[in-house]
């Protein structure tokens, strides 16, 4: 185009030369500057050359001036060109705001017009570069597609989200590209974003990626129909696959037992809630294993972990997939029946649930027979989630009443049986702040002598409406919480308040000592050597007064830290004990490596001696035993005069037992120290060795 502007350029000026040099001669004529003739053809030939040579110089210096402003500006439209043709082909449109330079512009005239027009041209390219850029190197997925669906545009970050190239989704329907139940989801929103109406939310959808697996994107759009440069919908997606993973890892977490991996107590009342929303029937199974705490005394908490996730198998196996099992929490595992069947076949799933759990179990080098009692609930005749979990549970406590290892069906009792429950716990929480918790004691006898030598510190609750309770009725309540703990560490300093108080009271007392039953929460908690220590000085007792009695459940945690903590124990000064032994994992290893003091021998072996030579002969063995290493013997549960004789006379040197006397409220404990032996041994008397007849009577 410069050339044909420079050669019509050329043409004009040399034919306007020409023009002059012709008009010249005639001109000087009029004008009588030259009397020679003015048409001489040499004047005029010289006119005209000279107008030639006048218009050939204005054109070449028109092309000088002119031509090299207008080969600038060619130059840099070419420039501008090369590098929008190169961005268009590659996407990076980053060259186009640092490519062609701008024009300086040196004039007003249509040139410095032009140059100044180029230079604007080349800012709107720089703004539009940036934004393509951003949509070129964005993570997030920009497509263009038709009211039908049909992609028409995709940028780049296909391949990083689906790895695909844009070519390969260019006029086909977005559609192939999704979950087939997000199908329906996105033709709504398609429609919504037509309608023109207020834009509506992101869409969550799942796009196919090309190896298969499913990514999850939000997506939200825009209607540029009308707009010519686009002309469709506009859909930016956004990939928020990890965020959705950390979130259902997160919602599992919040609804799944993290050790079985079973539903927790929150789905579980949801999925109990959906059955009964439905319509459908239901049976709910409350089970809670019988020796989960036995298990974690003896084996630590990784055995009770191995058992808890071995019954969350055996219950699985036990039930349709499409019943649920959860754990909801400690030893407690429900099972929800649903259907039409499920009130009937509930007690029949519940026999299958009692003999998969009983299946012995490897676990600590010892093969245990775990055992549960399960609660039977259904929704025929009961309302809401809860109030089915509820019956459920109350039957359960009325199983392991009934003697554990079975199952129960909620009858209407059940229910005011757990509500008495309920409120005796809550009667409970109070017990302490209300003074209304005792300490009874039993003698310990001196089975030759007949000298009372300790008295074991026995828990009541004297509550306010339903009298004297005994441990059984309420410490299994206060293991369910750290209440326990509380009560037990009272129960600790009140004993070495009583055996202070004995020790100041005479001669007969002065000798006397105390047993204090530990439970294993209470040994388990690291302040407890503290706690003895604190009570033994609070109350001014001197250590070798205080014996602990300890079950052999204890002995069998963590070996270390329960030697540990033993050793603590007995470096303050009181003594150990090991309570019903016999009963448990008795295992003579325990005795040696464990600095024990004392062994109570249990009930169990007395109920037949005298008379059984089998009994005599294992009390004889567990009392040679003692002999042997030293430890001092008591056994409990003596009955009778002829017991208490047979004990003596095997080498038993001690005695506990309502043969002597019932667990007696301090006042009386402190009437029987005063006493001295009314008899003469048991052996010789065959009669009770204290005699209770001078202090007031208490029943158990």
């Amino acid at each position: 185009m410069t050339d044909r502007v420079f050669t019509d350029l050329a043409i004009w000026m040399v034919g306007l030369g020409l023009v002059v040099g012709l008009a010249f001669p005639p001109f000087v004529a009029l004008l009588r500057v030259s009397d020679d003739g003015p048409y001489d053809p040499l004047f005029v030939g010289s006119c005209l050359a000279a107008g030639f040579i006048v218009g050939a110089l204005n054109h070449g210096l028109s092309r000088l001036v002119v031509g090299r402003r207008l080969a600038e500006l060619s130059r840099h439209l070419r420039l501008a060109a090369d590098t929008v043709l190169r961005a268009g082909a590659t996407g990076d449109w980053g060259g186009v705001a640092t490519g062609p330079a701008h024009i300086a512009v040196d004039s007003d005239d249509e040139l410095g017009r032009t140059a100044r027009a180029f230079n604007d041209l080349l800012d709107a390219l720089a703004a539009g570069a940036h934004s393509r850029s951003l949509v070129h190197n964005s993570s997030d997925l920009i497509t263009v597609v038709g009211r039908d669906g049909t992609v028409r545009w995709t940028s780049p970050s296909l391949q990083g989200l689906l790895g695909l190239a844009p070519e390969d989704v260019v006029g086909r329907r977005v559609h192939d590209l999704l979950h087939p139940d997000d199908t329906a989801r996105l033709c709504a929103y398609l429609g919504e974003v037509s309608a023109g109406g207020p834009t509506p939310p992101p869409v969550a959808l799942r796009l196919r990626h090309r190896d298969g697996t499913w990514r999850h994107v939000e997506a939200a759009g825009n209607d540029l129909q009308s707009d010519p440069a686009v002309g469709g919908i506009v859909l930016a997606a956004r990939d928020v696959t990890d965020r959705r993973e950390l979130e259902d890892r997160l919602r599992h977490q919040a609804y799944h037992d993290s050790l079985t991996g079973l539903p927790n107590r929150a789905l579980f009342l949801e999925e109990v809630q959906r059955t009964r929303a439905e319509g459908r029937v239901s049976a709910v199974l409350f089970v809670d294993l019988d020796n989960l705490k036995v298990v974690n005394d003896s084996a630590g908490h990784e055995g009770g972990d191995l058992l808890l996730t071995t019954v969350a198998e055996r219950l699985r196996a036990v039930v349709r997939p499409s019943d649920v099992v959860a754990r909801l929490g400690g030893d407690e595992f429900a099972v929800l029946l649903a259907g039409a069947g499920a009130a009937c076949d509930a007690p029949a799933v519940a026999q299958r649930v009692l003999a998969a759990v009983a299946a012995p179990l490897a676990l600590g080098g010892r093969s245990i027979v775990p055992s549960a009692s399960i609660g039977i609930a259904t929704s025929d005749a009961l309302g809401g989630a809860d109030d089915i979990v509820r019956a459920a549970d109350a039957a359960m406590y009325t199983a392991k009443k009934a003697g554990k290892g079975r199952a129960e069906l909620f009858q209407p009792r059940h229910h005011a049986a757990e509500l008495a429950r309920r409120a005796l716990r809550a009667d409970l929480e109070e017990a302490l702040e209300h003074e209304e918790l005792v300490l009874h004691h039993q003698p310990i006898v001196d089975l030759v002598t007949g000298s009372i030598v300790s008295f074991e510190a026995l828990l009541r609750w004297r509550h306010p409406r339903r009298g004297l309770l005994m441990p059984g009725e309420f410490v299994p309540l206060a293991e369910e919480s750290d209440l326990i703990l509380s009560i037990g560490r009272w129960a600790l300093r009140e004993a070495c308040r009583h055996a202070a108080a004995w020790q100041r009271s005479g001669a007969h007392g002065a000798g006397v000592t105390v047993s204090v039953n530990l439970s294993a929460r209470q040994f388990q908690h690291p302040g407890l050597v503290g706690e003895v220590e604190a009570a033994l000085g609070a109350a001014g007792l001197d250590p070798h007064h205080l014996t602990l009695e300890l079950t052999e459940s204890l002995l069998m945690q963590d070996g270390e830290v329960t030697r540990s903590r033993l050793a603590a124990l007995q470096a303050l000064g009181v003594s150990l004990a090991l309570d019903d032994f016999g009963t448990g994992y008795s295992s003579l290893s325990y005795l040696r490596r464990f600095a024990i003091d004392v062994l109570k021998i249990d009930r169990s072996f007395l109920d037949e001696v005298p008379g059984n030579p089998q009994d005599e002969a294992v009390v004889r063995a567990i009392v040679d035993l003692g002999s042997t290493l030293d430890l001092q013997l008591v056994a409990e549960g003596v009955e009778t005069g002829e017991q208490a004789a047979a004990l003596a006379e095997l080498g038993c040197p001690f005695g506990q037992g309502y043969h002597f006397a019932r667990p007696v409220p301090v006042e009386d404990a402190m009437a029987l120290v005063a006493l001295p032996p009314l008899r003469g041994t048991a052996v010789a008397s065959r009669a009770p060795v204290v005699d209770l007849r001078s202090v007031r009577r208490y029943g158990t």
